[in-house]
């Protein structure tokens, strides 16, 4: 579905766009309407008129009509003079993880560069490292995201990665025999049964969570590791597809699988039903002060606020 990742990756660019000119709200509206059509079940096309479109969660007037028009076109004027406006900033630099209109603004003016080809030329070059603020690493890093741009915005079938899901756990559950991990859980798109996914969030419990973060990175199935720390570590498989497995306590376990399970308007909704009774969520519990109400337990923490039941595949929108 390139039409899909293509016009959530425009609707983010004008989102870091708006956000760069201080603009209020719509940044955040973008980048909503972003995360809809790349989570949509089949491509975008099929969903009809403009009409059709504004039905989708998230994606009203001004938006649908600015799908249309990339459907229509293969451009979105808005973005265009947008980035007109902010010295052509170069959209395919914008594309690369870890790069905002800052750094691709400073790639532009100080060293001319404005296609992912010129960027990887010049950091095999090492001549990123003579910017301000820029070192080795993050070279480094830019090198290897210009690289990924591809498997950054590709969706996986779901049927794809069921494997791939399968042999995660099993080969997790490996380190689990040793004792380390008591609990492992898919979260995410995947637990909430969507047809595509863009990466895998799996969750599990230890109190070892350095041996067990070092034992993750070092199995055969990992490609190359993308973040590694206590708390969590995300790395790539063999197909591009990329997995962040977090690492929480077990009186966390219900309040952190509920949080990454999501939606995130799911859980923005939970979260305004705590403000109300002056409670506040996140994903280490629900609290009221200092004090935990619940945490163990997703059902605990509906209950708490006396919600019913979600199944994870009915986390799409509010309550």
């Amino acid at each position: 579905m390139e039409n899909n990742a293509a016009i959530a990756s425009k609707l983010n660019q004008i989102a870091a766009l708006l956000q760069e000119q201080g603009v209020a709200f719509k940044p955040a509206a973008y980048r909503k309407a972003a995360m809809v059509i790349e989570e949509l079940p089949r491509d975008v096309s099929t969903y009809g008129d403009e009409k059709e479109l504004k039905k989708l969660p998230g994606i009203g007037e001004a938006i649908a009509a600015k799908i249309i028009e990339y459907l229509q076109t293969g451009e979105i004027s808005f973005l265009v003079k947008l980035q007109e406006e902010m010295g052509g900033i170069s959209a395919e630099l914008m594309d690369v993880e870890g790069l905002g209109p800052k750094r691709v603004r400073q790639l532009q003016t100080e060293l001319g560069i404005v296609t992912v080809e010129q960027l990887v030329e010049a950091a095999k070059k090492h001549n990123l490292q003579e910017l301000p603020l820029w070192d080795d690493l993050l070279e480094q890093k830019v090198l290897e995201n210009s690289a990924k741009i591809d498997e950054r915005v590709k969706r996986f079938p779901r049927s794809e990665v069921n494997d791939d899901v399968d042999l995660l756990i099993e080969t997790i559950g490996k380190v689990s025999k040793e004792g380390k991990v008591s609990t492992v859980s898919v979260a995410g798109s995947y637990r909430r049964e969507k047809e595509t996914v863009g990466d895998i969030d799996i969750l599990l419990v230890t109190d070892s969570p350095k041996e067990v973060a070092d034992a993750i990175a070092q199995l055969s199935i990992v490609r190359d590791v993308v973040a590694h720390g206590e708390k969590k570590i995300s790395f790539n498989l063999h197909n591009g597809l990329r997995v962040d497995v977090r690492l929480v306590k077990a009186d966390q376990w219900g309040a952190a699988l509920l949080y990454f399970t999501g939606s995130k308007e799911h859980n923005i909704a939970m979260r305004k039903v705590s403000i109300k009774k002056g409670w506040k969520l996140n994903e280490y519990g629900l609290f009221d002060g200092d004090t935990v109400i619940a945490s163990k337990e997703e059902k605990d923490i509906y209950d708490a606020l006396g919600l019913r039941w979600y199944e994870p595949k009915e986390r799409v929108d509010g309550l």
